[in-house]
């Protein structure tokens, strides 16, 4: 029974990894967002060449508005805010989801 357990959640492991490794497509832009339905929602992005800015989406179909960070602070993609450059890590760029089109 505890080997059955030990490997389904190796299997959840490498589903969940195998996952999050899929839904990043490489973005060399700045990643500036086109602003549809699904990027307004989400309203704050990266942008890939400047950790201290990042996007913000104000309505759909208008382009985004470029922002930057309070002093010492870092844009974190994870939580789509901006936090202490000390806890800031690098993470890969990713496409948004108007630019996998």
């Amino acid at each position: 029974m505890k080997t059955v357990l030990f490997l389904a959640a190796i299997a959840l492991f490498v589903a969940l990894a195998y996952g999050q490794a899929t839904t990043c497509v490489r973005d060399d832009t700045d990643g500036r967002p086109l602003c549809n339905a699904a990027e307004v929602t989400a309203r704050l992005w990266r942008n890939n060449w400047d950790p201290t800015a990042y996007w913000e989406c104000t309505a759909a179909g208008v382009p985004a508005v470029a922002r930057r960070c309070p002093t010492e602070g870092m844009f974190d993609s994870a939580t789509r805010t901006c936090i202490n450059w000390f806890d800031w890590v690098w993470t890969p760029t990713c496409k948004p989801p108007s630019a996998l089109m």
